[in-house]
């Protein structure tokens, strides 16, 4: 018989000569989560495709690097890397019910770090991104304000130098400035 915790308690009460006949109920396996719908996993799937970084980032990334030229290597890693590793993720992610980290320990417990790897990853994205979404927040709620900060000079730090563009009612060349 191998000794566990329960076994110990069972074994004390007997020789302190109290009743063993109370019985603990076996802890029940938690229910596996699952989505409402198809459509509802579409659309967090969707979600997490198309984020923030396809549509702020792709569009610079393809001008800075060559528009089309860009455009037909990243086609090509989307359908060879991209997709495959998204639906390995996924698939693995339904077939052993688990996280990210603890569904490569099932498989394989040398492939943990893959888990560790992929979270390290996820982190700094997160924190990239919280970033560009506190700029966004910052310039939505600096909207709200009678006059919008970024239409005048008017601040502190200003030089006698500086002065708004509009207000300028005369073309005096090329050159602005000195």
């Amino acid at each position: 018989m191998e000794r566990t915790y329960e076994t110990e308690v069972k074994l004390k009460l007997m020789s302190s000569g109290a009743k063993t006949n109370v019985e603990h109920p076996e802890p029940k396996p938690q229910d596996r989560g699952k989505w409402g719908s198809k459509t509802e996993f579409l659309l967090a799937v969707a979600g997490h495709i198309v984020g923030l970084g396809n549509v702020w980032r792709f569009p610079y990334l393809c001008y800075k690097n060559g528009g089309g030229v860009f455009f037909v290597p990243y086609i090509l890693f989307l359908f060879t890397c991209g997709i495959p590793l998204f639906f390995l993720e996924t698939s693995l992610g339904q077939y052993t019910s688990q996280g990210g980290i603890t569904c490569w320990r099932k498989i394989c417990p040398l492939f943990e770090g893959l888990g560790y790897g992929s979270q390290v990853v996820v982190l700094y994205t997160g924190v990239y991104y919280i970033i560009i979404l506190a700029w966004a927040f910052l310039y939505l709620f600096s909207s709200f304000s009678s006059e919008l900060p970024w239409a005048s000079c008017k601040n502190s730090w200003n030089t006698g130098i500086l002065f708004p563009l509009h207000s300028q009612e005369k073309n005096i060349g090329l050159v602005w400035g000195n």
